[in-house]
């Protein structure tokens, strides 16, 4: 009998490939285990009314039973909430078991890269008639930063915005502008020299987006509306939570990881609640800067932020589930980021836990996404059995 050695190796490597990538949440989860006490580092114990001692246990049960890591404790103010309401949190996307849901059904990876290229991104985006703010250029490494800004002043470009081509979550972004021939820069909200000073990777250049006058009375800085939607089997999209984001000082990015809040928006009105939060777990009902309240402010253009969303996951039913960032002009929202691997933490800090509404709880199970009993079992609660 004649044996077909590749045949036979062909199997092993495809058995040895699928042993290894079943094994990958496995040995994450062990990782993060060996760091929760990394957890304990992140907690504002000026905020926690719970001993370390009632904190280390409630770590246990969400990494053992919720089957997450309890990074999401101190920013979603666990300790202030039964254990039967963590259920309906869904935790970090980033997590193990979740990554490997989400990754098999919702957020493919061979995809990835047409989100984190902001290029592509923007590219597809003019594709299919979606605003954004156009890309001027593009900054090889080594290029230097004060160079560039000067040329575009020449074209009357007085405020500009430099980004790395594939970063996230506001790093590395630094804004410029030029009064008096003198070009000023700000990174994360501090005035820093620019002289000298060249591009680390390769930046994309664009204008600092004007925003609607409403918003900059909260805030000078850019904020944006996060939008998470995700697209049914049937075609439906799905809003699964909406925040606003603020900076804070004379920061000019409303990244929480750059010291910025979310404030939950109500999605049928528009209108912010009355708390928001920073990473610090600290709550606020006045924006600290503009001392601006936020219980019952009008987001303008709301509609068009919703309808906008709603394009965007459509024009990209590959990828089921996203979040992207928008900002609103006087002429309406512009797309700023679509976002691949949007922070789950940070939206269930904002909005509470996204499991509690049956619409995206209903998803969620259609995908297969839900990764421990009390989760699966979550309807049973609902209709009361």
């Amino acid at each position: 009998m004649k044996i077909d050695l590749e045949l036979i190796s062909d199997k092993l490597k495809r058995q040895t490939t699928y042993g290894v990538e079943s094994a990958i949440p496995y040995i994450r989860r062990f990782l993060r285990f060996l760091a929760l006490p990394y957890c304990f580092s992140k907690v504002n114990w000026n905020e926690c009314t719970k001993s370390k001692t009632q904190v280390a246990c409630d770590f246990l049960y969400i990494f053992f039973q919720l089957k997450y890591y309890p990074d999401n404790y101190s920013p979603c103010r666990l300790w202030e909430k039964s254990r039967s309401e963590w259920s309906y949190y869904y935790g970090s996307n980033y997590d193990p078991y979740q990554r490997r849901q989400l990754k098999k059904s919702v957020q493919p990876t061979v995809y990835e890269i047409v989100f984190r290229d902001k290029v592509i991104a923007e590219m597809l985006c003019k594709a299919r008639n979606i605003r954004t703010p156009e890309i001027i250029r593009i900054l090889k490494e080594g290029e230097i930063l004060e160079k560039a800004v000067k040329e575009f002043d020449e074209q009357n470009m007085k405020y500009l915005i430099f980004k790395p081509r594939s970063g996230k979550g506001g790093g590395g972004i630094t804004c410029t502008q030029i009064k008096d021939g003198t070009v000023d820069a700000i990174q994360k909200g501090i005035l820093v020299p620019l002289s000298g000073v060249r591009a680390e990777s390769e930046l994309i250049v664009q204008e600092f987006i004007i925003q609607h006058r409403d918003l900059s009375r909260i805030s000078k800085s850019t904020n944006t509306i996060r939008v998470v939607t995700i697209l049914r089997k049937n075609g439906d999209i799905i809003i699964v939570g909406t925040y606003a984001r603020f900076g804070v000082g004379d920061s000019k990015v409303d990244n929480l990881s750059q010291g910025g809040i979310c404030v939950s928006v109500d999605m049928d009105s528009g209108k912010l609640v009355e708390t928001g939060f920073d990473r610090m777990s600290q709550v606020f009902t006045h924006h600290p800067t503009s001392r601006v309240p936020f219980h019952g402010y009008q987001i303008p253009k709301w509609e068009d932020v919703i309808s906008l969303a709603k394009k965007v996951q459509s024009a990209f039913d590959f990828y089921p589930l996203l979040g992207m960032d928008i900002a609103i002009t006087e002429e309406g929202p512009a797309v700023i980021e679509i976002n691949s691997g949007y922070d789950n933490v940070d939206l269930e800090q904002a909005t509470g836990p996204i499991l509690k509404n049956p619409d995206v709880y209903a998803t969620f199970k259609e995908y297969d996404l839900l990764i421990n009993r009390h989760q699966k079992n979550l309807h049973f609660k609902e209709q009361g059995y």
